[in-house]
C-alpha cells in the first residue's frame, strides 16, 4: 500500500508540474506564433527540443530501446501528437491562452466517450449526462452568444479530440519502454509531421524576439512532454488525471500577466461546467472501481484451491 500511495503522491506532482511547464511553453509558442507559421513554430520548436529529450534519454537509459521506433502504438501516439499539435499553434494567435487550456480540458471527458465506443466500456447515464455538460460547457467558453463562434476554437477542439485519441493508446504502451524514449521518438516525429507544412506556409525569416520565444517554447515543451508522460504511466490513472485540471488556472495567470486576459461570464461559467463534469467522471470511475472489487472479493475467497 505504502509503495503504491508513493507512486500516486509521484504522479500527482509530476502532472501538476507538468501543467504548470505547458503554461509556460503555450504561452512563448503564442508568442512566436504571432507572427510565425503553425508549422514553422512546431519545426523549430521541436528542433530545440530534441537535443535536451536526447540528453535526457541518454542519461536515463532511454536510448538502450532503438526497437520502441517500430512499435505502432508509440509511432501511433506520436502521430496523433503531432496531428493536435500543428492545429493547436495555429488556433493559439487567435484565442486567450485561458480558453484554449479550458477546450484541452474536454480531453479526459471524451477519452471516456471513446472509452465506450471503442472498447465498449460500460458508461452509465450518469457519465454520459456529465460528457453532455462538459460539451455544454464548451459552447459557454465560444460564446456564441456574442455574434458567432470563433472558428479557431474549433480548431482547439479538433486538437482536444485528437489528442483524447493520444491518451486513449499511451496506456497501452508495453511497460518496458520508459517514458524518455516515448518521449524522444514523439519530439522527433511530430517535428517531421510539420516539415511538409513549412513548404506550404511558406519559411519567415525572424528576429531576436521570435528566437528567444522559440527558445522558450522549444525548451519547455521538451519538459513537459517528458513530464506529463511519466505522469500518466505513475501511479493509478484515475487518481492522477483530475490534476490535469490545474492547467486552467496556471493559463489563466499567464494570459492576464502577459495579454492582460480577463474571462467573461460564459467563459468563467464554461470553465466550471468542464471542470466540473471531469472531475464527477473520474469519481463515478472510482465508484465504479471500487464497487468491482467489492463483488469480486468474495468470489477471490471462495474459489476452491486448485
Amino acid at each position: 500500500m505504502a509503495g503504491i500511495l508513493t507512486d500516486n503522491i509521484r504522479g500527482i506532482l509530476l502532472m501538476v508540474l507538468a501543467r504548470i511547464v505547458f503554461a509556460g511553453s503555450d504561452t512563448f509558442t503564442k508568442l512566436a506564433s504571432s507572427g510565425l507559421p503553425a508549422t514553422e513554430v512546431v519545426v523549430l520548436r521541436n528542433t530545440i527540443s530534441l537535443p535536451i529529450i536526447l540528453f535526457l534519454a541518454w542519461r536515463l537509459g532511454g536510448l538502450r530501446h532503438p526497437g520502441a521506433i517500430r512499435d505502432r502504438v508509440v509511432i501511433g501516439r506520436s502521430v496523433l501528437e503531432g496531428t493536435g499539435t500543428i492545429a493547436f499553434v495555429a488556433a493559439l494567435p487567435f484565442i486567450t491562452l485561458g480558453q484554449s487550456a479550458v477546450i484541452l480540458l474536454t480531453v479526459p471527458i471524451i477519452l471516456v466517450a471513446l472509452s465506450a465506443l471503442i472498447y465498449k466500456e460500460d458508461v452509465g447515464w450518469r457519465r454520459w449526462t456529465a460528457i453532455f455538460i462538459g460539451f455544454f460547457g464548451v459552447v459557454l467558453v465560444a460564446n456564441p452568444f456574442g455574434g458567432s463562434i470563433n472558428p479557431f476554437l474549433l480548431l482547439a477542439q479538433f486538437t482536444a479530440i485528437t489528442w483524447a485519441f493520444r491518451d486513449l493508446i499511451t496506456a497501452r504502451i508495453i511497460p518496458r519502454i520508459p517514458s524518455v524514449t516515448v518521449a524522444l521518438i514523439n519530439t522527433v516525429i511530430v517535428g517531421l509531421i510539420a516539415v511538409p507544412g513549412v513548404l506550404w506556409q511558406h519559411w519567415r525569416f525572424f528576429g531576436e524576439r521570435e528566437a528567444m520565444y522559440l527558445l522558450g517554447c522549444g525548451v519547455l515543451v521538451a519538459i513537459a512532454n517528458y513530464l506529463y508522460i511519466a505522469a500518466l504511466r505513475t501511479g493509478a490513472i484515475s487518481v492522477v488525471a483530475p490534476f490535469r485540471y490545474t492547467a486552467a488556472v496556471w493559463a489563466s495567470i499567464a494570459g492576464f500577466i502577459v495579454w492582460g486576459d480577463i474571462p467573461d461570464l460564459f467563459g468563467v461559467s464554461g470553465t466550471v461546467l468542464i471542470i466540473g463534469s471531469g472531475l464527477y467522471t473520474f469519481y463515478r470511475e472510482l465508484e465504479i472501481a471500487r464497487a468491482r472489487r467489492t463483488t469480486a472479493a468474495p468470489l477471490l475467497v471462495n474459489t476452491p484451491a486448485q
